[in-house]
């Protein structure tokens, strides 16, 4: 890790070059996620109409069409969204569709490492109907996208020889309810994963829960889960990736799973820089 004087954790790649490699990165990782999950890709709104019930159940922005004086919303999730394009497309099951998502949460603050608009891969899977216990699902497709990332990462190494591998071989499955639960709130919740993590680096982490009014969702007690990995430049833990498994609703009459791949926390992590791409 290079340091300044002052002990400053510094890029190991320019910015300009660390936007070059982000490229590599996406041309790397979309062809992929279509071949090992058997999804095509479709183009992502980057507004919906006010109450289509189609976007994201955070807080968005809202706007208003000049002509038309019609509300519109700022994209916050793409979940609801892309479970309709898979009734559109008449998908059949274990295939889907996935979407670059541009989104902004206003909720989320400005940091080195968060950001109020995102930037991710966004997809969805009809599960078939042999696709097993729920646990089983979320465990098996997290560990099919983090070879994805790995093997991303190779790719960057090969190109930037000077980078070193972040991202730990190993990866643990960690029930978030076998945490200590002194704090119910979210800030809890992430104060003992940020301690797990930080005691547990040398390896990615799967944590999986039933959602609750605190998560990204409010599709009732769906199952969930979470990538984490442990930054040491920054000595903070990042979400990589989440992930859920979707009941039939009124978005799409089926069962889905799937989730994000946060792009920009990923080339942060894998590109060896001290704030997001943006």
């Amino acid at each position: 890790m290079h340091k300044t004087t002052d002990s400053t954790p510094q890029p190991l790649l320019l910015r300009e070059t660390a936007e070059i490699a982000l490229t590599e990165v996406k041309r790397f990782v979309e062809p992929r996620l279509c071949s090992d999950f058997n999804l095509r890709r479709v183009s992502a709104p980057l507004c919906l109409p006010a109450g289509s019930g189609l976007n994201g159940p955070q807080e968005p922005v809202r706007f208003r069409l000049r002509e038309s004086d019609m509300e519109m919303e700022i994209v916050t999730g793409l979940d609801r969204w892309l479970r309709a394009q898979l009734v559109r497309y008449d998908t059949a099951e274990g295939f889907g569709v996935f979407a670059v998502m541009n989104a902004v949460r206003p909720d989320i603050p400005r940091t080195a490492v968060t950001s109020p608009d995102l930037c991710s891969w966004a997809w969805q899977q009809v599960l078939r109907e042999d696709a097993g216990a729920d646990a089983e699902v979320l465990t098996g497709a997290m560990r099919r996208l983090y070879a994805i990332m790995r093997d991303a990462e190779k790719m960057i190494l090969e190109k930037f020889p000077h980078l070193h591998s972040v991202l730990p071989q190993e990866l643990a499955v960690v029930d978030e309810a076998s945490l200590p639960d002194d704090e119910a709130d979210d800030s809890g919740r992430r104060r003992r994963e940020h301690l797990y993590m930080k005691q547990h680096s040398d390896k990615a982490v799967v944590f999986t829960a039933a959602a609750d009014s605190n998560d990204d969702d409010d599709n009732g007690e769906i199952p969930r889960a979470r990538l984490l990995v442990w930054n040491e430049m920054l000595r903070t833990h990042l979400e990589l990736a989440s992930m859920a498994i979707f009941p039939p609703g009124p978005d799409a009459p089926l069962e889905s799973a799937g989730g994000n791949i946060w792009r920009d926390t990923l080339a942060l992590h894998i590109l060896h820089q001290t704030e997001i791409l943006k």
